[in-house]
């Protein structure tokens, strides 16, 4: 029985850790081979993408082993391809890199600003902004799913602009 035990703690282990992080973007057109050709090689410009697969208009891409999903980089590889997405949705929390974090007064701006984005999925309780290392840090109410792209786009508004954007969940996914 023992022996059993650890033979499926084994597998189950083995399989998690074999698991990368992907997303999934959704995009508002795609509606041949050729289009599906220009996606693909759009995301040769994301360095840590490694399998990207098509289903209609949503594109799943699959990070490289030991690399996170990085969703600024894969919006601008998808808009330089001529496919910008829609939708890229996150379950948990959300770390945006903000360069334009200098100083007490710039934290307090943004703060107020994310606090009077009209939203009834960003948990506005805790938004966590850090000085020191330029991260904000944003995730939906209970229940509910944050579009990175209108955060992204958000920010955008408010006078900042995000550098990087990593998910805490392992897999996102569109709607």
């Amino acid at each position: 029985m023992k022996r059993f035990i650890w033979a499926v703690s084994f597998v189950v282990a083995a399989s998690g850790a074999a698991l990368a992080d992907s997303v999934k973007a959704t995009v508002g057109h795609m509606c041949c081979g050729g289009c599906k050709a220009a996606a693909m090689n759009g995301m040769k410009a994301v360095a840590w993408a490694d399998n990207t697969a098509i289903d209609g208009t949503t594109l799943t891409v699959t990070a490289k082993a030991g690399q996170k999903v990085e969703i600024v980089s894969l919006v601008d590889a998808l808009s330089k391809a001529g496919f910008p997405a829609s939708e890229i949705v996150a379950s948990g929390p959300v770390t945006f890199t903000v360069a334009h974090l200098c100083c007490g007064n710039c934290v307090s701006d943004l703060k107020s600003k994310l606090a009077n984005v009209r939203s009834m999925v960003l948990d506005k309780d805790n938004i966590k902004i850090d000085q020191a290392t330029k991260t904000v840090t944003l995730q939906p109410v209970a229940g509910k799913q944050l579009n990175v792209v209108q955060l992204l786009n958000q920010f955008q508004r408010t006078g900042f602009s995000a550098s990087a954007c990593t998910m805490a969940t392992a897999v996102a996914s569109a709607k």
